[in-house]
C-alpha cells in the first residue's frame, strides 16, 4: 500500500460521472479506491474498475428472516455491509455521493471506526427532489461529518435553510469538471457539421433543434412538444425535433406519450434511445441549432453546457438560475410559460437568436474542465 491513501467511495457503481470522478480527479492523483456500489452493481464499467484496480464491493446478504420489515432489514444490512467494510480497509477518507439516510448512516460506520476524514457529496435532486423526511433523516450525519460539497449557489443556499449555518460553513461549491469540451474539439476537426448530422440522419439543411438530455419526466419534454405543435407547419417542416432519451426513464407511459406526439408532427423526428459515447455526443451538440432546457430543476448541466460551448442557441426554462452563466456575462432566451417557446424557437429560426460569441464560449473550458476544478476537489480531502 506505500504511502498511498485509500478512499471508500460510496456510490453509484454504473454512474458515468463515478467512473469520470473516479478516472480525472482520484486515480491520476494516486488514491487506492474502494467502492461501494449504493445501488448494486450491473457490471457496466467493470472492465475499468478491474483495470484499473478499483475494488468493487458486493452486498450479498440475504437476510430472508427480516425481508418483509423494510427499515428493520435496511439497518440490519447496514450493519453487516459495514462489518463486511471493515475488512478491506483501513481507509484514510469515506465520500458519500449522492446522499441518504441510508448511505450516510453507512458512511458514518465506517468513518468512525478508522478515524477517516469523510466527506459527503449532494449530486442535485437527492437535494432538491428529496422529500421533508428524507432532509430531516440526513441532518445527524450532516451535523458530523467533515465537509459537505453541492454544485450550485443555490444547493448551497438550501443547506443553509435546512441544516444550518453549521453545516453551511463546511460546505464547498465544487463544480463537476467536464471533458466534453475537449470531445467536442476534437468532432470539430475530424467532422464536418454535414457529416455530424448523417451520423444521426439528419439533412444538412434541417434546423435542428435539441429537447432535453434524457429520458425522465423531469426534463418535460412531453410540456415541449405541445407547445412546439403551435408553430406554422411551413416551420416545422424545416425542422428536426432531436430527443434524447439515452438514461433515466421515470415513467414509461410519459415516455411513450412523448414519442406518439413526436411521430404526429410534420417534422422530422430523431428519438435517440442507445447511451452516447463522448464522440456521439460530441457529434450530436454540434448538430444543434438550438437546445431547449425545461428541466424542473438543475445543478449547471453538463449537457447545456456542452451545447453552449457547440454554438447552439439555448432557450431555458425562466424558473432555472445559473449564477455562473450570470458571472461569466451570458444570458440566456428563458420562457415562464410553455407558449412562449414557439415565438423563441422562430426567432432562433429567423437569425434573431443566437449560440454565444467564440469569446464566450472559450470560457467554459478555462472555467469548468477537470484543469481548472481539480484542486477544488481534492481541497475536499484535506
Amino acid at each position: 500500500m506505500g504511502d498511498k491513501k485509500r478512499i471508500l467511495m460510496i456510490a453509484d457503481a454504473d454512474s458515468f460521472w463515478t467512473r469520470r470522478l473516479m478516472e480525472h480527479l482520484l486515480l491520476p492523483a494516486g488514491y487506492e479506491l474502494v467502492l461501494f456500489p449504493i445501488w448494486g452493481d450491473g457490471g457496466k464499467y467493470a472492465d475499468f474498475y478491474r483495470d484499473n484496480g478499483v475494488t468493487v464491493y458486493h452486498d450479498r446478504h440475504a437476510l430472508p428472516v427480516i425481508r418483509h420489515i423494510p427499515r428493520l432489514r435496511m439497518w440490519a444490512r447496514i450493519a453487516l455491509n459495514a462489518r463486511s467494510l471493515k475488512r478491506l480497509g483501513p481507509f484514510d477518507i469515506v465520500h458519500n455521493h449522492y446522499l441518504s439516510q441510508r448511505d450516510l448512516a453507512l458512511g458514518r460506520l465506517l468513518a468512525r471506526r478508522f478515524r477517516a476524514h469523510w466527506a459527503c457529496s449532494f449530486w442535485g435532486s437527492d437535494l432538491m427532489r428529496a422529500s421533508q423526511l428524507a432532509l430531516r433523516r440526513m441532518k445527524p450525519y450532516l451535523r458530523i461529518c467533515d465537509a459537505i460539497s453541492v454544485h450550485s449557489e443555490l444547493n448551497r443556499d438550501m443547506i443553509r435553510r435546512v441544516y444550518g449555518e453549521d453545516a453551511a460553513r463546511k460546505t464547498t461549491l465544487l463544480y463537476f469538471g467536464q471533458t466534453g469540451y475537449a470531445d467536442i474539439d476534437r468532432a470539430r476537426e475530424r467532422f464536418t457539421p454535414a457529416q455530424c448530422r448523417e451520423r444521426f440522419g439528419i439533412a444538412p439543411d434541417r434546423f435542428v433543434v435539441c429537447v432535453g438530455y434524457s429520458a425522465s419526466s423531469a426534463q418535460q419534454q412531453l410540456e415541449v412538444l405541445e407547445a412546439l405543435k403551435l408553430l406554422p407547419a411551413e416551420r416545422l417542416r424545416r425542422m428536426t425535433l432531436v430527443l434524447q432519451q439515452t438514461y433515466g426513464e421515470n415513467d414509461p407511459a410519459y415516455v411513450a406519450r412523448t414519442r406518439e406526439l413526436a411521430g404526429r408532427l410534420p417534422c422530422q423526428t430523431v428519438v435517440l434511445t442507445q447511451f452516447l459515447g463522448p464522440e456521439d455526443s460530441a457529434m450530436l451538440r454540434l448538430c444543434a441549432d438550438v437546445f431547449i432546457l425545461a428541466i424542473r430543476t438543475d445543478a449547471f448541466s453538463a449537457s447545456m453546457q456542452e451545447y453552449l460551448y457547440a454554438g447552439a442557441c439555448v432557450i431555458k426554462g425562466a424558473w432555472l438560475g445559473y449564477p455562473q452563466l450570470e458571472d461569466m456575462g451570458i444570458e440566456l432566451a428563458s420562457f415562464r410559460d410553455f407558449a412562449d417557446v414557439p415565438a423563441l424557437v422562430a426567432r432562433a429560426m429567423d437569425g434573431a437568436l443566437t449560440g454565444l460569441a467564440p469569446e464566450q464560449r472559450a470560457l467554459f473550458p478555462r472555467l469548468y474542465s477537470w484543469e481548472a476544478v481539480r484542486d477544488s476537489w481534492l481541497s475536499l480531502y484535506r
